[in-house]
This record gives C-alpha cells, sequence and structure tokens, in this order.
C-alpha cells in the first residue's frame, strides 16, 4: 500500500506490543535491566531515524484537508502556455481533416494513427483529446492509447479523461489503461477533482479512486460525501404554506342607483386564522452514494472491519478516521518496517 502522503505531518505513535525480549536484547548491558514490552518505536533499527519513517497524520480540527500528494498549479499553466505557442490545436484539426471523420480508408487512418504517436510533448496531450473528442471510436481509442505510453503526464491525462468525459465506455477504457497503486500525478487528478463543487465530477473520481484502490484519498472521500449549495434565491421568499381558516364578512357597501331605485352592493372581506410558514433560505444538501459507497468499500476492505455503520456522519468519520484508523496504519507501517530490518544486538557478519 502506498503511504507516501506530503502534506502530512510524520508524527510517531506510542504503540506497544508484547514482544519476547530474549530475541531483542542488545549485546551489551544487563538483561535484568531491559524492558520485555518496549514501545515498538524503540525497537526500530539504529540506523534508522524514526521521523523518515512516512506515517498518516490525523485530519486536522478545523479548514481544509491538507493535499494528499504535492502539486504544482504552476505546471499546468506552463503547458497550456506552450500549447498556445507550439499550436497543437491547430495541428490536431488539421490531422482530423486529412485522416480521419468521414474517411474509411484503412490505409489512411492508420498513417494518421502514426502521426499521433509522434506527439510526446505533456502540452500536446489535452489538445489532442478535446480536439478529436468527437471522433470515432477507432480514434479515441488509438488517442487513450498513444497516452497510456507517455509515463506519468499520460497517465495524468487518462485520469482526467476517466474523470470528466461525458461518455462513460470511454471513461472505463481511460480507467482500463491506469494501473496500481496509483501515481502522484494521477493522484493530484483525484485530489483536485473530489474537491470539485461539480457533484458528477467529485463522483467520477471516487469511482477511479476506488478502482485503483487509491486509499490516500480517504479524508478527501471523506468530506465528499455530502455537498451543501445554496439555493438560487432572488429577492422575497423561497416558499410559503399557509395553514388557517377564512371566514368572510361584509366590510363595507357600494351604493347602487338605477332609474327610479337603488341598492347597496356589498364589499366581501376575508379573516384568516391560523399559521403561516415562510421559506426565506435554504441549502440544498446532496448526498453522493457513489463516493459513500466507494469510501465504504475501501475503508471497510483496509481497516479489515465494516465501516457502512458510520452512514453519512461526516463527524463519525472524522473520529473514525484519527482514533481508529490513523493508528492502525501506523502500527502497520512501522512493523512493517521493523520486519524487514535486521534483529537489534545481532552482527550479521559474525560467526557462531
Amino acid at each position: 500500500m502506498r503511504m507516501n502522503q506530503p502534506g502530512f505531518a510524520a508524527c510517531l505513535l506510542g504503540v506497544m506490543v508484547g514482544i519476547s525480549s530474549s530475541s531483542l536484547i542488545a549485546q551489551t548491558g544487563d538483561p535484568a535491566d531491559q524492558n520485555p514490552i518496549a514501545p515498538l518505536q524503540t525497537l526500530l533499527p539504529t540506523q534508522s531515524d524514526p521521523g523518515d519513517i512516512e506515517l498518516l497524520s490525523p485530519l486536522p480540527d478545523n479548514g481544509t484537508v491538507p493535499p494528499i500528494v504535492q502539486w504544482n498549479p504552476e505546471y499546468e499553466q506552463e503547458l497550456a502556455y506552450r500549447a498556445r505557442v507550439r499550436g497543437y490545436e491547430r495541428q490536431f484539426k488539421i490531422i482530423r481533416h486529412k485522416y480521419f471523420g468521414n474517411r474509411k480508408l484503412p490505409s489512411l487512418r492508420q498513417q494518421g494513427f502514426d502521426e499521433l504517436t509522434e506527439f510526446t510533448d505533456p502540452a500536446a496531450f489535452k489538445p489532442m483529446v478535446r480536439v478529436l473528442a468527437r471522433e470515432k471510436d477507432d480514434v479515441r481509442l488509438a488517442v487513450l492509447d498513444h497516452l497510456a505510453q507517455q509515463d506519468e503526464d499520460g497517465m495524468a491525462v487518462l485520469a482526467w479523461i476517466a474523470i470528466t468525459d461525458d461518455d462513460q465506455a470511454i471513461r472505463h477504457e481511460a480507467s482500463k489503461r491506469l494501473s496500481a497503486p496509483a501515481s502522484d500525478r494521477v493522484l493530484e487528478q483525484l485530489d483536485m477533482a473530489l474537491r470539485s463543487s461539480d457533484h458528477t465530477v467529485a463522483m467520477h473520481a471516487a469511482v477511479l479512486a476506488g478502482t485503483l484502490d487509491a486509499v490516500e484519498v480517504i479524508p478527501l472521500l471523506i468530506f465528499a460525501q455530502a455537498a451543501g449549495t445554496p439555493a438560487n434565491q432572488q429577492t422575497g421568499d423561497l416558499a410559503w404554506i399557509a395553514i388557517e381558516t377564512q371566514r368572510a364578512y361584509v366590510a363595507g357597501v357600494v351604493a347602487v342607483a338605477g332609474d327610479a331605485s337603488g341598492a347597496f352592493q356589498p364589499i366581501i372581506g376575508k379573516i384568516s386564522e391560523g399559521a403561516i410558514l415562510r421559506i426565506v433560505d435554504a441549502v440544498v444538501i446532496v448526498y453522493r452514494t457513489e463516493v459513500h459507497r466507494t469510501l465504504v468499500a475501501m475503508t471497510s476492505n483496509d481497516w479489515d472491519q465494516p465501516t457502512d455503520g458510520l452512514n453519512y456522519n461526516i463527524n463519525a468519520w472524522w473520529h473514525w478516521y484519527n482514533e481508529e484508523y490513523v493508528p492502525y496504519k501506523n502500527e502497520q507501517t512501522l512493523l512493517a518496517n521493523l520486519e524487514s530490518s535486521p534483529p537489534l544486538g545481532i552482527n550479521a557478519s559474525s560467526k557462531p
């Protein structure tokens, strides 16, 4: 499992484990003075700095969730600028007009595919996807295959397609070309998408995170399960409900005169008794079911215990992550580090 989460400050938990002192006592010192049950961090190899072990940190009790990876937003701006300067969009439009569209000759279309593979500059990837987005499936799949061969930047664009494309089949094909564990560039795309106010984008990102088993995004999934947005309001009440009884009465009369005749026309008034509920403001809460299902499946599998009982209770998830999951994963990491290290006090090069 990937435990590398830059942005989370490293911390050590005082996890106590019972280990037989006879196998870990150093060759020097009085064995009677050794503690048979020692904190796990004291059993780490002496040549390792515990601060170098990458552990999870609890979620903060205020503010935003820290980034799961360190990413540079200026890099995307640089790619967009380079794409404009080099005219990639215009080049792909020429290729589309020359080789694709309604042209059915296989050799001609293959020539177009071959020209696409010559574009290995990361700045060309998104213009390629956008210009050829309405082409037939063979062209779009060729684009995906090309991106799958372009290392980190190609993987990032594949993740972007798997999250933002309107075509479910293309999203599925893009996700098939991504491999687990998710790279930092893919995690960067998931990080941005799960913070999006666009519910569709957030749900597609959750599905991709589940496909890649990207446990690094669990904190973002917790807070992306539901989103509240204010209702659109111009002026006045958003709505009102009246529960009342009305009684009619004669509020006044109007004289009506005719030829040798006169009369009075009554003015009917109404008295209302009861209650009126006015809605002057509202917040719409959207429950993102795909995000919740991915979160429950991923955490239940990684924690080895069911988490569906937490439902959509964000506060309960926050306490679970800080008080249950973080100690559990950090203990796993420390034990794995201990098991992969040589026994303390034993010289591997010495002979019995």
